[in-house]
This record gives structure tokens, C-alpha cells and sequence, in this order.
């Protein structure tokens, strides 16, 4: 019985694998956004959560604004195309002057 069991679970074993190894296979890689995001996230990041930080805002509106928008910013702190698009949206939707334009 022991022998029959492992067997059956080593088969699972591989077929959960090779199910995995086929999703990863599947989905097409932004290899340019995984250098950029190795290189350039972090100084994105940093830049990006001292313009937004809640505590900076003084009308409601604009601290709820901002703490939406750094809630976002730290969960992709590590993507550098979601980052750059946050970017956007941060200048667009609190009172900010921009610094590099």
C-alpha cells in the first residue's frame, strides 16, 4: 500500500508541475518592465512616496486621495510600468507641481 500511494503522489507531483510549467510557458513575459523594474523601481518608489504621503495634504479630499494612491503605490512598489502610470495619476489628481516638466 505504501509503494501504491507514493506512486500516486509523485504522479500528482508531476502533472501539478507540468500543469505550472505550462501557465508559466503560456503567459508572455515583459521582459523590458523585469530589467526596469530590477533597475528602476526603487528610486520611482522613493521619489513618488514623498510626493504622495497622506500626511502632506491638509483638505479631506486630497488626503483620501492621496492615501488611495500610496495604498497603491506600496503594493506595486516593485513594478516599475505600474509605478510610472501611478506617477501619472498622481500629479493629475492632487495638488502637486510637477518638478520634472
Amino acid at each position: 500500500m505504501g509503494k501504491t500511494a507514493s506512486f500516486f503522489r509523485n504522479l500528482f507531483k508531476t502533472s501539478e508541475r507540468d500543469k505550472i510549467r505550462g501557465q508559466i510557458l503560456e503567459e508572455k513575459i515583459d521582459f523590458e518592465n523585469v530589467m526596469s523594474s530590477s533597475l528602476l523601481a526603487k528610486s520611482l518608489y522613493d521619489e513618488l512616496k514623498k510626493v504622495c504621503h497622506p500626511d502632506k495634504f491638509q483638505k479631506q479630499e486630497d488626503v483620501n486621495t492621496a492615501t488611495e494612491l500610496f495604498q497603491l503605490l506600496v503594493q506595486n512598489k516593485g513594478d516599475y510600468n505600474k509605478l510610472q502610470s501611478l506617477k501619472e495619476r498622481i500629479y493629475n489628481e492632487l495638488p502637486i507641481v510637477r518638478k520634472d516638466r
